[in-house]
């Protein structure tokens, strides 16, 4: 990677690569170009602006090497088996969740469609995760008061799955809209088999809240809010992702404080009245059907 960076321009570059990749990852370990200044007092913000932006978007380029589904079915069946080790939910091959990363807001007529729910601009990150606490899938471009589903039903994981050519079924939660390939929890259980089926899906699906929660304090950038151009920012998610998952094959594990950052424990299971004639009602009730009746 750094041999693409020690490559020329028409300009040269005036930093070794080694420096370049530093001055990237103290970026991303603070999110603040002021926090930055004692360590690069010899560097000026537009230089370091620069090379920020150049390396983001190199070691973004390389996040499908790293962030993507197994495809060998011995290794599928082998993360079946890991999310089946968590609470007994049988055939997961990820979970499925959305993050908002802060952003500045991006200025000019359309600013309003980067502020989220919550009232801050933002992207909303779409996030795959396997049982390792490894992304599997990333989707990075959509702003932040884009509703999950839509980013989803959007999204080449659903195409992938709905085809076959993922075989298994992913865990969300109630954002989503559920299928015979997407499983959320049901909104009004009426059987003890479908609160076991709501429980072990919660369980399970706590993973993908506890990897983002490492992933967020292994690079705080992701945390605190980024005030740079949108375009920078959406490497810098991608970039960050490539390296969670080479920190996580190498053995890299993050501290425990981290891990909870993110993990949502209010279980949301309202009384909201569902279809029972819906797809995704029907689907999930022929999941538990199969699955939950003899607990």
């Amino acid at each position: 990677m750094l041999e693409s960076i020690r490559k020329p321009s028409k300009r040269g570059l005036p930093f070794p690569p080694e420096i370049m990749l530093l001055i990237t990852l103290r970026y991303y370990a603070t999110g603040s170009f002021q926090k930055m200044q004692k360590d690069v007092m010899n560097i000026c913000q537009q230089s370091v602006s620069r090379i920020i932006v150049q390396v983001s978007n190199l070691i973004a380029t390389k996040m499908k090497k790293y962030v993507k589904f197994p495809t060998d079915t011995e290794e599928l069946n082998m993360v079946k088996q890991k999310f089946y080790e968590i609470n007994h939910f049988p055939e997961v091959i990820g979970c499925v969740d959305c993050t908002q990363i802060k952003i500045r807001s991006p200025g000019g007529e359309t600013s309003d469609v980067y502020k989220n729910r919550k009232g801050f601009y933002s992207i909303n990150v779409q996030t795959v995760v396997g049982p390792n606490l490894e992304f599997f899938n990333l989707v990075a471009r959509w702003p932040g008061s884009t509703p999950d589903s839509f980013i989803y039903n959007n999204s080449s994981i659903k195409q992938r799955l709905d085809t076959g050519e993922l075989e298994g079924v992913i865990l969300g939660d109630s954002d989503f809209v559920a299928s015979n390939t997407l499983l959320t929890p049901f909104l009004s259980p009426n059987s003890i088999p479908q609160e076991q089926y709501n429980k072990s899906l919660y369980e399970t699906r706590k993973l993908v809240e506890h990897c983002l929660g490492i992933w967020k304090g292994r690079f705080p950038c992701l945390q605190v809010g980024m005030c740079i151009k949108v375009e920078t920012v959406v490497a810098v998610i991608c970039a960050c992702a490539a390296l969670h998952n080479i920190a996580v094959s190498v053995g890299d594990v993050a501290p425990t404080n981290w891990e909870m950052a993110e993990i949502d424990t209010d279980v949301d299971f309202t009384t909201t009245n569902e279809d029972p004639n819906s797809e995704g009602f029907v689907a999930r009730q022929l999941f538990v059907d199969r699955y939950f009746q003899n607990y």
